[in-house]
């Protein structure tokens, strides 16, 4: 899988999510996104790893790696209710999950604090793809 097939995957499962209403969802590279007048929105971010090759049988197989990152943000005073329901859904959305070659292990929600007026928390999980492909050499 190239980087932007991995990218298009990804937003193509977070669009299936229930937790947050889709037009309260900021995708990489999506419209201006305003978050005026919501009770909870989220931005999620794609962030490409570590590439990895192994000479395994009949050639190279290239392992991607990477990190998803959804910021699930409520206005301040909302309390922290809706952020913990909504990461417990996004978590059996993504945790353990597979998307034909990608795969996402596992997820954390960590708490991130105030910030803009807003109360926000993060839920954090790896993502990798396996594949075969052509030896790169570089000198």
């Amino acid at each position: 899988m190239t980087l932007t097939e991995i990218r298009n995957v990804v937003i193509r499962r977070m669009t299936t999510q229930t937790a947050i209403a889709q037009d309260a969802v900021d995708y990489p590279n999506g419209p201006v996104f305003d978050p005026s007048g919501r009770k909870i929105w989220a931005r999620l971010t794609d962030i490409p790893g570590q590439a990895g090759a192994n000479e395994i049988g009949a050639g190279p197989t290239v392992h991607r790696t990477g990190v998803l990152i959804i910021q699930l943000f409520v206005p301040v005073g909302s309390g922290t209710l809706q952020l913990t329901q909504a990461a417990d859904k996004l978590t059996q959305l993504f945790e353990f999950q597979d998307d034909g070659a990608l795969s996402y292990f596992a997820v954390s929600a960590i708490p991130a604090g105030e910030t803009g007026g807003c109360s926000r928390a993060q839920s954090r999980g790896q993502s990798g793809h396996t594949a075969r492909g052509q030896r790169h050499t570089c000198s």
